[in-house]
């Protein structure tokens, strides 16, 4: 990838990393796997700064999805099964 197409690769990252939950169809990983196959040696330096913010994004919605899945459920009632 050239310059050009890796810093479109990383603004449609940061468009869509704006719009994704935890609860998306498209599972978490998916957006790890995107990021780690970016051409890292290639980078510029604000490249790699904007991919920094792209992973610690990712690092948050990761801990948010494990965080829920460790509390317990709830009754539509609002209370524990």
């Amino acid at each position: 990838m050239n310059y050009q197409e890796l810093d479109k690769e990383i603004a449609h990252l940061e468009r869509v990393f704006g719009m994704i939950s935890t609860n998306d169809r498209i599972p978490l990983s998916y957006w790890h796997s995107r990021l780690r196959n970016l051409p890292r040696p290639t980078l510029m330096p604000i490249q790699r700064a904007r991919i920094a913010r792209l992973e610690a994004t990712l690092r948050s919605l990761t801990e948010a999805d494990d965080a829920s899945l460790a509390e317990p459920r709830l009754r539509p009632t609002g209370t524990r099964w």
